[in-house]
């Protein structure tokens, strides 16, 4: 059973330890129930995974894995710079793959890796020729 309190004037319910579910399912329901009731808007931050696990008393692995459900769900979108709670009307609609994906971050992300292997490349490149005999 869930205990029920109160953070920044929203109601906000507990982990219960009684609950055979994983607490990532039940923080997941527990932030599902409250985007879907309206509590947290459509593009607010749903809070920083330290907030999260502070509020629930769980681990930020544990928050993470929540997230993950809620994105997987469509219900929310994750950036760099947090984790947002999508139109619940929208998430119902959007039945592709990359419903709760953020692609333009996808893709920057993608490019700073993509450099980063490429500089990665060249040092290696760097070193093999100095060990090589004959030096290369």
């Amino acid at each position: 059973m869930l205990g029920v309190g109160t953070l920044d004037g929203v109601m906000s319910a507990e982990i219960s330890k009684d609950d055979p579910r994983p607490e990532s399912e039940q923080a997941a329901d527990i932030l599902r129930k409250e985007i879907l009731r309206g509590d947290i808007k459509p593009g607010a931050h749903v809070g920083s995974v330290r907030d999260l696990a502070t509020r629930f008393k769980i681990s930020g692995m544990t928050v993470q894995r929540a997230l993950a459900i809620l994105r997987e769900d469509g219900l929310i979108v994750t950036t760099s710079r947090g984790s947002y709670a999508r139109d619940p009307q929208e998430a119902t609609e959007d039945s592709g793959a990359n419903a709760g994906v953020d692609l333009p971050e996808v893709l920057r992300q993608l490019e700073h890796l993509t450099s980063q292997v490429s500089e990665l490349r060249g040092r290696l490149e760097a070193l093999e020729s100095r060990s090589l005999p004959g030096g290369a």
